[in-house]
């Protein structure tokens, strides 16, 4: 593992366990979820050099970041 994917390994995990913690303790509404798993989707594809995985969650945390931000929806 090159030390680029370990500083985004490492920022991945960081900030799903933060989308976690927020889901536990603040509301457990479903966008901190939705965040948390894509992060954490994010985290395995970076530690497995797994494309797909890493892409995927990439995905998932758009469009997370997307409704919560653009379009406002009362789900985050």
């Amino acid at each position: 593992m090159k030390r680029d994917s370990k500083v985004l390994l490492a920022v991945a995990v960081i900030l799903s366990m933060v989308n976690f913690i927020d889901f536990i303790f603040y509301g457990q509404r479903i966008g901190y979820l939705v965040l948390a798993i894509g992060f954490s989707l994010m985290a395995f594809g970076t530690y497995r050099d797994s494309n797909n995985a890493s892409l995927f969650g990439a995905v998932i945390v758009i469009c997370g970041f997307t409704a919560k931000w653009f379009l406002d929806y009362d789900l985050f």
